[in-house]
């Protein structure tokens, strides 16, 4: 038996959820045990997060930070501090395996 670890990213309600062959976005409501929408079936990564990190470019990461969020702009601005631009930081500077700015 393989035990796996899937990772998650939570930028306010809006959550990068890895399943075994891909990730998606999501949407919780404000209490964030319900779920709330999925924007659209094609936004998702067809990796886990965790295949992702440390493995790609710069550019390449910069490229999946800015589009991953562009159909939540709304529900980021109005549930995380720093709104979508501090999440799509965030995000490459996991994705690179950076040390987050303090």
């Amino acid at each position: 038996m393989e035990s796996k670890t899937l990772t998650s990213l939570v930028f306010g309600n809006v959550v990068l959820e890895s399943q075994m062959t891909k990730t998606i976005i999501v949407v919780y409501a404000d209490d964030m045990r319900s779920w709330y929408f999925r924007p659209s079936p094609y936004t998702e990564l067809k990796v886990p997060l965790d295949e992702l990190q440390g493995k790609l470019s710069r550019e390449r990461a910069e490229l999946i930070s800015e589009r991953i969020f562009d159909g939540v702009k709304l529900e980021l601005e109005e549930s995380y501090s720093g709104g979508v631009d501090r999440a799509q930081k965030e995000l490459r500077s996991w994705l690179l395996c950076e040390e987050a700015a303090a």
